[in-house]
């Protein structure tokens, strides 16, 4: 387990960082090679169904990615304050919300996939194409949400290199079974969701084998707190939830928004999705590095370190953001060449990238400073960020403004999105941002903690 309360912070915090990103590189080219794959052996429609059905599948994710987090930071806590005899009740506790969620989420993702696909504009064969995916996919939900929580779990003790192995294992064997099914065996749709199913299984096989030997749970003294961990991590993590619910709901609305201007343009629009959350993997890994060097120093007093971390790593963000959009921008024509032969979505994805990159820097530095709230318990701040920049601003924008100005409203309502969320964020950190004679703002009291004393 990585003690984060020493050495250089940057250091530090890149090394958490740097392994969860490999990792997660790994995972995201699966993400872009099954996008090509759909789009050169299924077509535009494939492209369109996947692009659809993701913002459902985001939705059954968005509570537990809140949950897991909120269980990340207090491990961290505890590995922070030395109080490793209590990580059984986290683990248990951890391990029920998983198969709860996991259950749940089959049986809503059946029942429900197809009215939510009509709410968001969906029917006829991309909807029957949309209900294959998700519906093949939610076998799979066990295996995808237990990868997760072993993820959470690996993070929380400061080990992301195990994090890294299992994820990069689940995501290379993804990526050779998915072109398999799709080119070989001509699986369509159901054969990109099959080869999620059977990777997220055999990964989360080998992560819980590796924590189980890795860092197998001490008896403890007493019974394990079960019930009051699942509660703390319920308040902790509802706010984290809530935001990816927001913006889940929200991409549905822009789903809607986008698919009155047809397949080829939803399909632009996937496959920018694709490739913005691939280059801004990095960055939501240096949040998680963040959050987790702010966690412990907190939970071990260490209030001006934690502060140097986040200033460090802010600095680190812009610089390496301003290399990607450089990138990106360069490449941008053979990069959307590689997903589709469709010279009009080609050109969107193109236009898209051209408008979006230059800006990329806002949303970085963003992700990096929710990261310090996050770590610090703040995870309200976040929430009220996403309300703000997303709902209140990025969705008016392309609603009202896509009619006049057609479908760039719909690419500048991003930035103008990223721009209000980054000054929300400025405002919530100005005492760590700005005033050097005030290093950390104070940390809301453990309920926990004041419950044993």
């Amino acid at each position: 387990m990585a003690d984060l309360t020493t050495g250089p912070p940057l250091r530090r915090i890149v090394g958490f960082a740097l392994p969860l990103t490999a990792a997660n590189l790994v995972g995201q080219s699966y993400v872009l090679i099954d996008s090509i794959v759909v789009g050169r052996y299924v077509g535009i429609e494939g492209l369109a169904a996947v692009g659809a059905a993701g913002p459902l599948f985001y939705l059954l994710n968005a509570m537990f990615i809140g949950l897991s987090t909120a269980f990340t930071i207090r491990l961290a806590h505890l590995r922070g304050a030395q109080q490793d005899g209590e990580r059984r009740g986290v683990v248990l506790s951890l391990a029920l919300v998983t198969v709860i969620w996991s259950v749940g989420c089959i049986i809503l993702a059946t029942v429900l996939a197809r009215p939510v696909l009509g709410l968001m504009g969906i029917h006829g064969d991309l909807a029957d194409d949309c209900f294959v995916f998700i519906s093949t996919l939610s076998i799979g939900f066990p295996a995808i949400f237990g990868g997760a929580a072993v993820s959470a779990y690996f993070r929380g003790l400061g080990d992301s290199r195990s994090a890294m192995w299992v994820a990069a294992f689940g995501s290379v064997l993804n990526i050779v079974l998915v072109w398999w099914f799709v080119s070989p065996l001509r699986m369509g749709i159901r054969g990109a969701a099959l080869a999620t199913v059977l990777a997220s299984t055999a990964a989360l096989l080998a992560g819980l084998a590796y924590a189980a030997r890795r860092y197998p749970l001490a008896a403890g003294d007493g019974r394990p707190a079960v019930r009051r961990e699942l509660v703390d991590a319920v308040r902790l993590g509802f706010p984290l939830a809530s935001q990816h619910i927001i913006l889940a709901l929200g991409i549905m609305i822009l789903v809607w928004i986008i698919q009155g201007y047809g397949e080829v343009v939803l399909a632009a629009f996937t496959v920018v999705a694709r490739i913005e959350l691939f280059t801004a993997m990095v960055f939501l890994d240096f949040s998680g590095g963040v959050t987790a060097f702010v966690a412990q120093n907190l939970g071990g007093e260490h209030r001006a370190r934690a502060r140097r971390g986040l200033l460090q790593t802010i600095y680190l963000t812009i610089g390496v953001s301003l290399a990607v959009s450089a990138v990106v921008l360069l490449a941008r024509g053979p990069i959307a060449g590689l997903f589709t032969d469709d010279a009009e979505a080609r050109a969107l994805t193109e236009r898209y990238l051209l408008i979006i990159y230059p800006f990329l820097a806002l949303y970085t530095v963003m992700v990096v400073a929710h990261g310090y709230l996050n770590g610090s318990r703040r995870t309200t701040a976040p929430l009220i960020c996403t309300v703000i920049a997303f709902v209140c601003v990025q969705l008016p924008f392309a609603y009202f403004l896509n009619g006049p100005f057609g479908i760039d409203a719909v690419m500048w309502a991003v930035v103008a999105s990223w721009t209000a969320g980054l000054a929300y964020t400025a405002f919530c950190l100005r005492g760590v941002l700005f005033d050097r004679t005030a290093p950390v703002l104070p940390v809301p009291a453990d309920p926990l903690e004041t419950s044993k004393s």
